[in-house]
């Protein structure tokens, strides 16, 4: 309010209000209808407002300046002290319904779900801005509506549920039928995912094919413990796929494909753009006819456990198309794991390799080396009869400028005799580094946080990944490190996570001393 106009008053009584009474910010305004002056405020605020002598006062000018409504004027909070003895700075009123929806929507694309439920609300603008799909991504079906038919029922009366983007058909506490499928039928929806925890046995294998064949990314899960109700829906699926679909990304985990014929999985994976094969049963015709018509930009990633009988033969034939691969199980024999190493090595497509319990012994050094660098992420558990040598060819080629690896994940590895400096320069080169149990040195952990104080590439650090639950504070060695030069390392992180202890069975190994040094250190430039 404009100190020069009739109105300072009211500006000095509400400060006697806020610095006398200590009562908070509060917000003031009269009704139109009642007359009556009301505020927003805290239940606190409230009682000390309305006991103080101020309050008749504030409520007789606010009555008083009705008509005049519009000569009233707002400051800023810096310029409150300074509002007495110098004319204020009037902030200019502002109608964030004019921004240009381009701009409204660059600002809302921040917001989670639950934010823009309330941006429907504000004004029509907002609301045109705020119905974008685009907006909604990953918005799924909330928690309360699987437990209740009811609650499932009355979320799907309201206009709120065609924003739905991700239906998760995971567990219910009711057993759906096809009356409850519909509700999907009428959603624009672009992701869906079904496991087995949901009983879908009322539900016909024609309404839950369309409802997947509509979406652009799908994931079926743990197929393999309920086999004939989703090895009918698979086959109801690929046919109606082989017709035209908008499926774009396909992952099946666990599921069993061997009844399907070779020409039909062909025909219905052609169209995709990214493939993902966890634990999947199928036949080499089978992976060689998907192949031979997919798209040549296409995204293929497989899992493999050799104790299911795969046909690790058949992973020859596509090594060079692959951009993901993860083995589990068994050695392979030594002459398959050459033949996969050599077409590797030629191969730039692959970014992921994931492999357990493989035996390399007979693999040269360089060309494990060479293999390992040209993949940007790499998990290795437990190389059986890994050498020194290999691993220092490993952690050489690190180092050169043209690696490719960014992130390494080691277990069940002893990498002692790796030159402290040369594992030091590697790790700080990567992204992101985890060693399980592996073996280290004292030298090796001392010199890889020196050379992290100074200036490291690494952003993220620990013994195992972050999903398995083992902070920084578990690294052996870790206590005997500098303070300082501890603080200084662990702040050139982007990512930190610190126990401190929370684990009765793997207790902290940081020092007092050093948790205060690492503390003092976050700053603006952490």
């Amino acid at each position: 309010m404009n100190n020069n106009s009739s109105y300072g008053g009211l500006h000095v009584e509400a400060r006697i209000l806020v610095e006398e009474h200590q009562t908070p910010l509060l917000c003031f305004y009269l009704d139109k209808e009642s007359n009556e002056m009301k505020l927003i405020a805290d239940s606190e605020s409230q009682r000390k407002v309305k006991e103080s002598e101020q309050f008749e006062k504030l409520e007789f000018m606010l009555k008083c300046t009705l008509n005049e409504k519009k000569k009233l004027t707002f400051y800023d909070d810096c310029t409150l002290d300074q509002c007495n003895q110098q004319d204020p700075i009037l902030l200019p009123l502002v109608c964030y319904d004019r921004l240009p929806t381009e701009i409204l929507k660059a600002v809302f694309e921040f917001l989670g779900p639950e934010d823009l439920k309330t941006l429907l609300l504000v004004s029509k603008t907002w609301k045109s801005v705020a119905d974008n799909p685009l907006l909604w991504t990953g918005f799924g079906l909330p928690r309360k509506c699987r437990n209740s038919k009811e609650l499932f029922q009355e979320f799907f009366e309201g206009s709120l549920s065609l924003k739905l983007q991700y239906l998760e058909l995971g567990q219910f506490d009711f057993k759906f039928d096809d009356h409850y499928f519909e509700r999907f039928m009428a959603l624009s929806l672009s992701c869906i995912k079904i496991t087995t925890d949901i009983d879908l046995s009322n539900v016909s294998n024609e309404l839950l094919a369309t409802l997947v064949n509509n979406c652009k990314v799908c994931s079926i899960s743990d197929a393999f413990l309920v086999p004939k109700k989703f090895g009918a829906l698979l086959k109801v699926l690929f046919k109606k796929m082989c017709m035209g679909t908008k499926i774009k990304s396909l992952k099946l985990e666990q599921t069993e494909l061997t009844s399907i014929p070779p020409d039909v999985l062909s025909e219905a994976f052609k169209s995709l753009t990214s493939i993902k094969l966890n634990f999947v049963a199928i036949s080499s015709d089978q992976f060689k006819a998907i192949l031979k018509n997919l798209r040549i930009d296409a995204e293929v990633k497989i899992k493999i456990d050799n104790d299911k009988g795969f046909d690790t033969e058949c992973v020859i034939s596509i090594l060079d198309r692959l951009t993901g691969l993860s083995f589990y199980g068994e050695p392979l024999i030594e002459e398959q794991l050459r033949r996969w190493m050599d077409i590797l090595d030629k191969s730039g497509k692959l970014k992921s390799l994931e492999m357990l319990d493989i035996g390399v012994s007979q693999i040269p050094a360089q060309l494990l080396s060479r293999v390992v660098n040209k993949i940007e992420m790499v998990k290795v558990r437990f190389f059986e009869g890994v050498s020194p040598h290999q691993l220092k060819e490993i952690f050489k080629g690190i180092v050169k400028s043209d690696s490719k690896i960014k992130h390494l994940e080691l277990d069940c590895m002893n990498l002692r005799l790796i030159n402290p400096e040369l594992f030091a320069k590697a790790v700080n080169k990567l992204d992101s580094f985890y060693y399980g149990l592996c073996e280290v040195s004292e030298c090796q952990v001392l010199e890889m946080f020196r050379i992290m104080s100074l200036g490291t590439n690494l952003k993220n650090l620990g013994t195992c990944c972050p999903e398995s639950g083992y902070s920084l504070d578990k690294m052996e060695y870790i206590e005997l490190v500098d303070p300082d030069t501890l603080a200084k390392a662990v702040n050139n992180l982007e990512s930190l996570q610190l126990d401190l202890g929370a684990s009765f069975e793997d207790k902290s190994r940081l020092t007092l001393t050093q948790l205060l040094a690492i503390v003092k250190q976050l700053n603006s430039k952490t």
